[in-house]
Protein backbone atom coordinates (compact mmCIF):
# COMPACT_ATOMS: atom_id res chain seq x y z
CA UNK A 1 0.00 0.00 0.00
CA UNK A 2 1.13 3.19 -1.08
CA UNK A 3 0.55 5.92 2.15
CA UNK A 4 0.42 8.55 -0.04
CA UNK A 5 -2.89 10.48 0.44
CA UNK A 6 -4.30 7.91 2.29
CA UNK A 7 -6.82 8.42 5.49
CA UNK A 8 -5.48 7.01 8.78
CA UNK A 9 -7.48 6.62 11.70
CA UNK A 10 -5.16 6.71 14.81
CA UNK A 11 -6.96 5.63 18.47
CA UNK A 12 -5.33 7.10 21.60
CA UNK A 13 -2.83 9.28 19.68
CA UNK A 14 -2.63 11.51 22.66
CA UNK A 15 1.00 10.78 23.58
CA UNK A 16 3.20 7.85 24.09
CA UNK A 17 2.90 5.17 20.95
CA UNK A 18 0.09 6.40 19.75
CA UNK A 19 1.66 10.52 19.14
CA UNK A 20 4.61 8.45 17.07
CA UNK A 21 2.60 6.71 15.04
CA UNK A 22 0.49 9.37 13.60
CA UNK A 23 3.58 11.15 13.28
CA UNK A 24 5.03 8.06 11.24
CA UNK A 25 2.02 8.09 9.01
CA UNK A 26 2.09 12.09 8.23
CA UNK A 27 5.76 11.82 7.59
CA UNK A 28 4.67 9.43 4.77
CA UNK A 29 2.17 12.27 3.54
CA UNK A 30 -0.77 10.49 5.04
CA UNK A 31 -4.17 12.46 6.14
CA UNK A 32 -4.20 11.75 9.62
CA UNK A 33 -6.93 10.99 11.66
CA UNK A 34 -5.83 12.02 15.39
CA UNK A 35 -8.06 10.68 18.59
CA UNK A 36 -8.22 11.25 21.83
CA UNK A 37 -10.79 9.98 25.00
CA UNK A 38 -9.85 12.94 27.76
CA UNK A 39 -6.07 13.99 26.57
CA UNK A 40 -7.28 17.20 24.34
CA UNK A 41 -4.02 19.05 25.19
CA UNK A 42 -2.06 16.33 24.01
CA UNK A 43 -3.98 15.04 20.54
CA UNK A 44 -3.75 18.71 19.93
CA UNK A 45 -0.02 18.42 20.23
CA UNK A 46 -0.29 15.34 17.78
CA UNK A 47 -2.20 17.40 15.63
CA UNK A 48 0.00 20.15 15.49
CA UNK A 49 3.03 18.04 14.76
CA UNK A 50 1.08 16.30 12.28
CA UNK A 51 0.08 19.23 10.29
CA UNK A 52 3.81 20.64 9.94
CA UNK A 53 4.47 17.75 7.64
CA UNK A 54 1.04 16.70 6.07
CA UNK A 55 -2.51 17.26 6.93
CA UNK A 56 -4.66 15.95 9.11
CA UNK A 57 -7.53 16.49 11.81
CA UNK A 58 -8.95 16.25 15.69
CA UNK A 59 -11.55 13.46 17.11
CA UNK A 60 -12.72 12.92 20.78
CA UNK A 61 -14.66 9.56 21.44
CA UNK A 62 -14.77 7.29 24.68
CA UNK A 63 -14.65 4.18 22.83
CA UNK A 64 -15.68 2.11 24.97
CA UNK A 65 -19.06 3.25 24.09
CA UNK A 66 -20.23 2.08 21.46
CA UNK A 67 -23.12 5.08 21.07
CA UNK A 68 -19.76 7.81 21.03
CA UNK A 69 -18.01 5.32 18.42
CA UNK A 70 -21.03 5.64 16.16
CA UNK A 71 -20.76 9.76 16.65
CA UNK A 72 -16.87 9.32 16.04
CA UNK A 73 -17.76 7.71 12.50
CA UNK A 74 -20.33 10.16 11.44
CA UNK A 75 -18.09 12.84 12.70
CA UNK A 76 -15.35 11.28 10.21
CA UNK A 77 -17.64 10.90 7.38
CA UNK A 78 -18.19 14.49 7.40
CA UNK A 79 -14.77 15.16 6.09
CA UNK A 80 -13.63 11.62 4.75
CA UNK A 81 -15.19 9.22 2.25
CA UNK A 82 -13.50 6.21 3.53
CA UNK A 83 -10.68 5.25 6.27
CA UNK A 84 -7.40 2.85 4.69
CA UNK A 85 -5.75 2.55 7.55
CA UNK A 86 -7.14 2.16 11.15
CA UNK A 87 -4.55 1.50 13.98
CA UNK A 88 -6.18 0.49 17.19
CA UNK A 89 -3.65 1.97 19.87
CA UNK A 90 -6.45 3.41 22.76
CA UNK A 91 -6.23 1.53 26.04
CA UNK A 92 -4.65 1.00 29.14
CA UNK A 93 -3.34 -0.93 31.82
CA UNK A 94 -4.70 -1.42 35.31
CA UNK A 95 -2.93 -4.17 37.72
CA UNK A 96 -5.46 -6.67 38.90
CA UNK A 97 -5.94 -10.56 40.17
CA UNK A 98 -8.51 -13.32 39.29
CA UNK A 99 -10.80 -12.04 41.69
CA UNK A 100 -10.61 -8.27 40.45
CA UNK A 101 -14.32 -8.54 38.70
CA UNK A 102 -14.40 -4.81 38.50
CA UNK A 103 -10.63 -4.98 36.84
CA UNK A 104 -12.57 -7.65 34.25
CA UNK A 105 -15.12 -5.69 33.63
CA UNK A 106 -12.96 -2.34 32.88
CA UNK A 107 -10.22 -4.52 30.85
CA UNK A 108 -12.68 -6.02 28.98
CA UNK A 109 -13.77 -2.91 27.38
CA UNK A 110 -10.92 -0.76 27.62
CA UNK A 111 -8.95 -3.24 25.56
CA UNK A 112 -11.06 -5.74 23.85
CA UNK A 113 -14.48 -4.21 23.11
CA UNK A 114 -13.28 -0.88 22.30
CA UNK A 115 -11.24 -2.29 19.41
CA UNK A 116 -13.25 -4.53 18.13
CA UNK A 117 -16.15 -1.87 18.10
CA UNK A 118 -14.24 0.56 16.11
CA UNK A 119 -12.53 -2.33 13.50
CA UNK A 120 -16.54 -2.86 13.26
CA UNK A 121 -17.40 0.96 11.85
CA UNK A 122 -14.21 1.00 10.00
CA UNK A 123 -15.35 -2.52 8.05
CA UNK A 124 -18.83 -0.66 7.52
CA UNK A 125 -17.20 1.75 5.64
CA UNK A 126 -17.73 1.63 2.03
CA UNK A 127 -14.59 1.28 0.05
CA UNK A 128 -13.12 -0.40 -3.34
CA UNK A 129 -9.59 -0.27 -2.39
CA UNK A 130 -7.07 -2.72 -0.24
CA UNK A 131 -7.14 -1.17 3.51
CA UNK A 132 -5.46 -2.49 6.43
CA UNK A 133 -6.13 -2.46 10.32
CA UNK A 134 -3.08 -2.73 12.59
CA UNK A 135 -4.08 -3.67 16.47
CA UNK A 136 -1.48 -2.57 18.60
CA UNK A 137 -1.18 -5.77 21.67
CA UNK A 138 1.45 -6.05 24.07
CA UNK A 139 4.33 -8.43 25.24
CA UNK A 140 1.92 -9.18 28.18
CA UNK A 141 -0.55 -10.64 25.24
CA UNK A 142 1.62 -13.17 23.91
CA UNK A 143 1.10 -16.65 25.64
CA UNK A 144 4.34 -17.74 26.89
CA UNK A 145 5.07 -13.45 28.92
CA UNK A 146 1.51 -12.62 30.20
CA UNK A 147 2.01 -11.07 33.26
CA UNK A 148 0.20 -12.16 36.71
CA UNK A 149 -0.55 -9.28 38.45
CA UNK A 150 -1.53 -7.29 34.84
CA UNK A 151 -4.05 -10.65 34.20
CA UNK A 152 -7.45 -8.77 33.05
CA UNK A 153 -4.66 -6.40 30.68
CA UNK A 154 -2.89 -9.79 29.13
CA UNK A 155 -5.63 -11.79 28.86
CA UNK A 156 -7.49 -9.31 26.45
CA UNK A 157 -4.32 -8.13 24.82
CA UNK A 158 -4.13 -11.78 24.17
CA UNK A 159 -8.00 -11.53 22.95
CA UNK A 160 -7.34 -8.62 20.72
CA UNK A 161 -4.62 -10.66 18.91
CA UNK A 162 -6.26 -13.64 18.46
CA UNK A 163 -9.41 -11.15 17.00
CA UNK A 164 -7.33 -9.71 14.36
CA UNK A 165 -5.93 -12.90 13.32
CA UNK A 166 -9.00 -14.77 12.65
CA UNK A 167 -10.41 -11.51 11.15
CA UNK A 168 -8.38 -11.70 8.04
CA UNK A 169 -10.37 -15.33 7.38
CA UNK A 170 -13.74 -13.37 6.62
CA UNK A 171 -11.96 -9.58 5.44
CA UNK A 172 -9.00 -10.79 3.50
CA UNK A 173 -8.40 -9.48 0.92
CA UNK A 174 -10.42 -6.42 0.73
CA UNK A 175 -8.81 -6.03 5.16
CA UNK A 176 -6.05 -7.01 5.91
CA UNK A 177 -5.28 -7.17 10.38
CA UNK A 178 -2.14 -7.08 11.74
CA UNK A 179 -0.63 -6.30 15.09
CA UNK A 180 2.00 -5.24 16.45
CA UNK A 181 2.96 -6.16 20.58
CA UNK A 182 5.44 -3.63 22.05
CA UNK A 183 7.34 -4.89 25.51
CA UNK A 184 8.81 -2.28 27.66
CA UNK A 185 8.29 1.24 25.66
CA UNK A 186 8.92 4.44 26.70
CA UNK A 187 5.38 6.05 27.59
CA UNK A 188 3.86 8.83 29.79
CA UNK A 189 2.87 5.10 31.65
CA UNK A 190 6.36 4.67 32.98
CA UNK A 191 6.46 7.95 34.68
CA UNK A 192 6.46 8.00 38.31
CA UNK A 193 7.59 4.26 38.50
CA UNK A 194 10.16 3.72 40.59
CA UNK A 195 14.17 3.98 38.85
CA UNK A 196 15.09 0.45 40.14
CA UNK A 197 11.71 -0.74 38.59
CA UNK A 198 13.06 1.20 35.31
CA UNK A 199 16.53 -0.20 35.58
CA UNK A 200 14.83 -4.05 36.13
CA UNK A 201 12.89 -3.71 32.98
CA UNK A 202 15.60 -2.27 31.20
CA UNK A 203 18.22 -5.29 31.89
CA UNK A 204 15.31 -7.50 30.91
CA UNK A 205 16.12 -6.74 26.84
CA UNK A 206 18.98 -7.86 24.90
CA UNK A 207 19.44 -3.94 24.32
CA UNK A 208 19.34 -3.05 27.33
CA UNK A 209 16.93 0.03 26.94
CA UNK A 210 12.86 0.26 26.89
CA UNK A 211 11.47 0.42 22.90
CA UNK A 212 11.20 3.85 21.49
CA UNK A 213 7.57 4.56 20.67
CA UNK A 214 9.36 5.30 16.97
CA UNK A 215 10.35 2.07 16.78
CA UNK A 216 6.90 1.25 17.28
CA UNK A 217 5.91 3.68 15.11
CA UNK A 218 8.12 2.72 12.26
CA UNK A 219 7.00 -0.97 12.21
CA UNK A 220 3.18 0.27 11.81
CA UNK A 221 4.34 2.11 8.73
CA UNK A 222 6.04 -0.72 7.66
CA UNK A 223 3.09 -3.25 7.78
CA UNK A 224 0.75 -0.47 6.50
CA UNK A 225 2.97 -0.69 3.64
CA UNK A 226 3.58 -4.30 3.38
CA UNK A 227 0.51 -6.33 1.26
CA UNK A 228 1.89 -9.71 2.18
CA UNK A 229 2.04 -9.40 5.65
CA UNK A 230 -1.42 -11.18 7.00
CA UNK A 231 -2.65 -11.90 10.48
CA UNK A 232 0.85 -11.58 12.28
CA UNK A 233 1.40 -10.28 15.58
CA UNK A 234 4.97 -8.37 15.43
CA UNK A 235 6.49 -8.64 18.21
CA UNK A 236 8.83 -5.73 19.20
CA UNK A 237 10.03 -6.02 22.88
CA UNK A 238 14.04 -5.14 22.35
CA UNK A 239 15.13 -9.16 23.12
CA UNK A 240 12.56 -9.76 26.60
CA UNK A 241 11.16 -12.25 25.08
CA UNK A 242 14.29 -14.32 24.62
CA UNK A 243 15.91 -12.74 27.61
CA UNK A 244 13.04 -13.29 30.28
CA UNK A 245 10.87 -10.73 31.81
CA UNK A 246 11.44 -8.44 34.60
Amino acid sequence: MELQGKTVLVTGASSGIGKAIAVAFAQQRAHVLVHYGKNKAGAQDTLDVVKTISSGSLHQADLMNRDHVAALFADIKKTAQTIDVLVNNAGDSRPGDINDDEVWDYEYKNIFLSAVQVSRAFLALPSTCLRKIINITSLYGNLPTGEPHYLQYSAFKAALASFGTTLNKSAAPKVIVNAIAPGYTETPAWAGAPSDVIEACARATSIGRFVRPKEVAHAAVFIAENDALVGQVLTLDGGTSLVGMA
